[in-house]
């Protein structure tokens, strides 16, 4: 532990103006210092200020006193800002108070080399400015020799369970907030509990990924056990307003301690304990069906050990009618199997349960190429799942396979998936030189998405067959319902009375499509071009919408420049000495109609 000079207000009052030290005693005074933490002779807090978010505060302490400090707020007049001088009074008198943290070296000591390399992975990911630091450091370490107890393992030491625990207490605090409750829309008073529980969640999964259900335990049972608490203390009307999500969070709970538990190896007694366990959670919670089945069932539940067998068992053969839950406890289970390296039980679970798209997925991971093309076009009737396992397929480097059933997947029609599905496709075909299928995947994604981009594609694959191509999607293009990508196309083509028909049958305001067409057609058709613009401008300004008076002048300004255009400026003069008549009394738009000249 360092040795920490103990600080007096006089300590404080020698690094700060006057005027610092006197705004930061009235910021201490009124409690805007909050989260203070002590990690050996580091200090760091959170200090409201002017902006939403609170500032951050970081000191570090010596023997010798005040060794450093710094604040995320702009104050660069010397000494400690406001900010500063509020935490270490808040220090000096609260010290009761004070949060007192192991140090990170302390942390640090007991993780072996893989939760070393995950924790630095997972903060590299969060912060990606890190990884030029790490670099730096990689290459200052690697040029030192390794000192003798380099190599040594060090043993494991528990989780930090406590610090989980503080993090949902600390949301739950601020629930009901809304100018420091991250969760919270000050609107509705909503609350998110998926921003308050994913990242233990995402713990969890990683231990489990790592063979470590143990501590992923430890995990799941800190995040029920304060979460029964935070709900059972929210005010009244904050749970009233959540009683939905806060519900599906329960589920979802639910769902995650189910997964935990089938990834033990529990015995009779250990499922009867985690049995009573959960119940006593669910008088409190009310979702936790899903982990009730999952211990009560375990493995050796008959109906389940008869289908890890290969005997694919009737639905009368499980408990009545399958529960609400049952695709989420299946999938669970899934997620077990695979990890364990289980994958024929894996194969039988997921086509007794009718998860086809896992099901030929892992046939088609574990060698079983000419089953999984076999039952994927028994099976699958979406071009998402199609896509899912085509990659599968390019993932294992037999391409051939997945264009095989991508081309399938291009048939089915169903709009869900279809466009990134025909996308991926046309693009590995062209790569394998697979003209044909690239071609009918080209058309494929026009067809789901009339985009520009997509059209351009098709001209470029068609090549010598484009004439023959190309009625069939202006066809298709007929069907589009984005009037931005049939201006687009038509004005490629150069199909300017197609382009201004898409426009006119919009209907409503057409914005930039219409002016795109406008300038367009303004040589070929300027009295449709004209007439189009006085009517945007027009419906402005008669409306009286004075925030809009500027684009109303631009339309007008359009107009002026057709005519212009055609030599037909007099006419134009007479519309505009029309409108100064009609809004002169508009001091904000008379001006604006004066100036185009």
């Amino acid at each position: 532990m360092t040795n920490i000079h103990p600080l007096t207000e006089g300590d404080i009052r020698a690094g700060a103006s006057g005027q610092s030290f006197e705004r930061g005693y009235d910021y201490y005074q009124r409690g805007a210092v909050t989260d203070l933490i002590r990690r050996g002779g580091r200090l760091t807090a959170s200090v409201e200020g002017s902006e939403y978010e609170p500032y951050q505060v970081q000191v570090t302490l010596t023997d010798g006193g005040i060794a450093g400090a710094d604040c995320t707020c702009p104050y660069d007049w010397g000494g400690y800002c406001k900010h500063i001088v509020a935490t270490l009074l808040f220090y000096v008198h609260n010290q009761t108070e004070v949060e007192v943290r192991p140090e990170l070296s302390t942390l640090l000591a007991g993780l072996n080399e893989g939760q070393l390399r995950q924790l630095i992975l997972d903060a590299a990911e969060e912060h990606p400015a890190l990884v030029e630091t790490f670099e730096e450091g990689i290459e200052r370490v690697q040029s030192t020799p390794p000192s003798p107890a380099a190599g040594s393992a060090a043993a494991p030491i528990p989780l930090d369970v406590e610090a989980i625990r503080r993090a949902i207490r600390k949301d739950f605090r601020h629930a009901g907030r809304p100018d420091q409750y991250d969760y919270y829309d000050e609107d509705e008073g909503l609350i998110y509990p998926d921003e308050m529980l994913d990242p233990h969640f995402d713990k969890i999964q990683a231990l489990l990924d790592a063979g470590a259900p143990q501590p992923a335990v430890s995990i799941i049972t800190a995040v029920i056990e304060e979460w029964i608490e935070g709900v059972s203390d929210l005010e009244e009307w904050v749970h009233e307003v959540n009683e939905d999500v806060l519900g599906e969070a329960t589920v979802t709970i639910g769902a995650r301690l189910a997964e935990v538990l089938l990834s033990l190896d529990l015995t009779p007694d250990e499922r009867r304990d985690w049995q009573k366990r959960i119940g006593q959670w669910d008088k409190a919670l009310d979702g936790l069906d899903i982990a009730k089945s999952a211990v009560r069932q375990g493995w050796d539940y008959p109906p389940l050990v008869k289908v890890l067998q290969g005997e694919i068992a009737n639905q009368g053969d499980w408990e009545g009618e399958a529960p609400d839950y049952a695709d989420e406890l299946t999938l669970a289970r899934l997620r077990v199997l695979e990890r364990q390296g289980r994958y024929q039980e894996y194969i039988y679970l997921a086509e007794a349960e009718g998860q086809n798209s896992l099901y030929v997925n892992m046939l088609a991971r574990t060698g079983r190429t000419a089953e999984a093309l076999a039952k994927a076009k028994t099976y699958l009737n979406e071009p998402g799942p199609v896509l899912s396992l085509a990659l599968t397929f390019a993932n294992q480097g037999d391409l051939t396979s997945a264009l095989v059933i991508a081309g399938y997947g291009l048939n089915l029609g169903t709009p869900p998936g279809r466009l990134e599905l025909a996308q991926w496709t046309r693009d590995q075909a062209e790569r394998a030189g697979d003209m044909a299928l690239a071609l009918q995947a080209a058309e494929a994604a026009f067809t789901s998405r009339a985009s520009l981009a997509n059209y351009q594609v098709v001209q470029r694959l068609a090549g010598d067959q484009w004439p023959a191509v190309r009625p069939r999607l202006l066809e298709s293009l007929t069907q589009a319902w984005r009037v931005t990508d049939k201006v687009d196309i038509y004005l490629h083509e150069k199909m300017l009375v197609e382009a201004m028909q898409a426009v006119d049958k919009q209907g409503f305001s057409y914005g930039d499509d219409l002016r795109r067409v406008v300038e367009a057609t303004q040589n070929s058709h300027p009295d449709w071009g004209i007439r189009k613009c006085k009517g945007q401008a027009e419906q402005i300004m008669d409306a009286g919408k004075a925030s809009e008076y500027a684009t109303a002048a631009s339309w007008l300004r359009l107009a002026h420049n057709i005519y212009k255009l055609h030599g037909r400026l007099t006419e134009w003069r007479a519309y505009q000495d029309t409108l100064l008549e009609k809004h002169h009394r508009k001091y904000k738009l008379a001006p604006l109609l004066r100036a185009i000249q």
